[in-house]
């Protein structure tokens, strides 16, 4: 199923749920959500989101875009904008699998003008079972007050599911995203937990709450932001 609520708000974006990792076909989904945050401002958000995966027994590619609005007093006040493509080679006689990645957002809601990352990695799957994936990314973010930034960052990305009865179940998962050049003051990280409840093959809803912590954040953004979100998603 897709999970891309409120991605457009985080400088971190988690879209574990939407690769559908082993499994073989083409899939479709399209999903809207609700979120509000208390962080960097009070808010609450509309977002629109639709995702694209094409796996194969060698291969797995993904799409995803996503278009999100603030609105207050049913006036939209700003709009960001969320893309992000993937591509991975699988490898299963050596335990892990090659990939590559690219994503772009315009994200008003947290002082980003414009941001932009390349990255390549190894991912490791069922790891006392859990998802383990490591990468290196390139970074260029642009502010609203025109600052600009370029970033080499090592990406660590784990993620583990926990089976509740009746099909529901709830997914954690962390990000950690340290500049390789300044190890200890540049740094990203996020945490994530959600709950996810299937009312059909083909319906879910999902309630989530995450942390996303930036420790150089652009213009007079704050470091920290929490956010939740209930969605309901349609897979075709």
């Amino acid at each position: 199923m897709i999970s891309i609520s409120a991605i457009g708000a985080s400088p971190i974006a988690n879209i574990e749920d939407v690769r559908r990792s082993d499994e073989v076909g083409n899939f479709q989904d399209v999903e809207f959500a609700f979120s509000g945050s208390r962080g960097n401002e009070e808010r609450d958000d509309y977002d629109l989101g639709i995702a694209l995966v094409n796996n194969s027994i060698n291969s797995e590619s993904m799409f995803l875009l996503e278009k999100s609005e603030r609105t207050n007093e049913d006036i939209v006040e700003d709009e960001s904008f969320f893309l992000h493509a993937r591509f991975l080679w699988k490898n299963k006689e050596r335990g892990y699998n090659f990939e590559t990645y690219f994503q772009s957002s315009e994200n008003p809601f947290q002082s980003y003008k414009r941001r932009n990352l390349v990255g390549f990695g190894i991912r490791l799957s069922e790891i006392e079972y859990m998802t383990l994936s490591v990468s290196i990314l390139h970074e260029r973010e642009d502010s609203l007050l025109g600052k600009e930034k370029s970033t080499n960052r090592v990406n660590v990305f784990a993620n583990k599911n926990i089976d509740i009865k009746n099909d529901s179940y709830v997914s954690l998962s962390a990000f950690f995203q340290p500049s390789i050049n300044e190890f200890s003051d540049d740094y990203k990280y996020s945490l994530s937990a959600s709950y996810n409840i299937p009312i059909s093959e083909n319906f879910l809803i999902k309630f989530k709450l995450s942390e996303s912590y930036d420790s150089d954040p652009p213009d007079l953004a704050k470091k920290s932001d929490h956010t939740f979100s209930t969605s309901f998603i349609y897979s075709f």
